[in-house]
């Protein structure tokens, strides 16, 4: 449980929140591509390919020792949840130069709630699993 607060403390830190008001997504992003990318990388994190998801990461991120986290907590997840299933619901929101994405997904053991960020080169800025 330590490590998920852990997690949960890097993603909120990493993900940068420009205004209060506007949810209004980019022209920068496409909505598609950030779900389809979104999904990319939960299947990543699923089967443990957590350099992948380093390759897709921000600088802040990377050293934020996204990759480490992941490795930490994502195993006793994982192994909860058990077969990844289906993507059942998904939601993109705009914050200046940011979109995020919160994929609800489900496996053979139950629903996961996967809050991923990004910046405008398409880089991870934050990822949160719920």
């Amino acid at each position: 449980m330590k490590k998920l607060k852990l997690l949960l403390v890097m993603a909120i830190s990493c993900v940068v929140l420009v205004g209060c008001s506007n949810n209004k997504l980019s022209d920068a992003f496409n909505e598609e591509e950030l779900k389809t990318t979104s999904q990319n990388v939960i299947k990543m994190l699923y089967n443990e390919e957590y350099d992948k998801i380093e390759e897709k990461s921000s600088k802040n991120l990377i050293d934020a020792g996204v990759t480490e986290k992941l490795k930490e907590v994502w195993p006793p997840i994982a192994k909860d949840l058990g077969k990844l299933e289906s993507f059942d619901k998904e939601a993109v929101v705009g914050k200046g130069e940011e979109a995020t994405v919160v994929t609800v997904t489900s496996f053979k053991n139950g629903k996961a709630q996967f809050t991923i960020s990004y910046n405008e080169d398409m880089e991870l800025t934050g990822i949160y699993i719920k």
